[in-house]
């Protein structure tokens, strides 16, 4: 869409879209090598529109995180739809895979590269990230609640073990594959992740 011709749109329209562009920033630098200028590059406002919506560069991060979250537990429930709620964890861990064999490297879950880079450095970001996390073991916890229920996984653990388990897997992969883990040796990591999910 022609912004200029977007005079008109609601200003929370144009708040979810610019923060979105911050979010892909964010994602692809990290929030400590992000400087302001750099930012309102990425999401194309000027400082005096940047300040009249958000107070601060952390405020604007805070938001990312927050929106990263929303727009993966959407992502996933489309997942879910299209292929059941087993394979849909299972393709998550697929996708990041292939991103490494067709693009070289592998971007990972922005909360988990972000707990990594605020620990002990940005206190009420960590404090932020913890709960999202929290949020997004919920809603592994509940996919594998449903998928056990449909028999679909047969595993008799508690669900919130299988889920720790299950992102502990994945973004131990995503952390090996970013350190250059050969993509065969992610195969054999991968068919854990199957066998934890039979």
């Amino acid at each position: 869409m022609n912004h200029k011709n977007s005079v008109g749109r609601p200003k929370t329209f144009e708040k979810d879209e610019i923060l979105r562009l911050a979010m892909y920033h964010f994602w692809e630098h990290g929030y400590s090598s992000t400087n302001l200028d750099e930012l309102l590059h990425a999401m194309g406002i000027k400082k005096s529109s940047f300040y009249r919506t958000f107070k601060s560069k952390e405020e604007v991060f805070s938001l990312s995180l927050s929106l990263y979250r929303k727009e993966y537990f959407e992502w996933m429930y489309q997942l879910e739809k299209e292929k059941g709620t087993k394979n849909s964890l299972l393709e998550m861990i697929k996708l990041s895979i292939s991103e490494v064999e067709d693009t070289g490297k592998v971007k990972g879950c922005l909360l988990m590269n972000s707990g990594k880079e605020c620990y002990l450095k940005y206190d009420s970001l960590s404090k932020q990230i913890a709960i999202e996390f929290e949020e997004m073991l919920d809603f592994t916890t509940t996919f594998i609640q449903k998928a056990q229920e449909r028999k679909e996984i047969l595993n008799t653990l508690e669900a919130r073990s299988i889920a720790i388990e299950y992102l502990t897997l994945y973004n131990g992969i995503i952390m090996m594959l970013q350190a250059g883990l050969k993509i065969k040796d992610a195969d054999i990591l991968f068919a854990r992740v199957e066998t934890l999910l039979e």
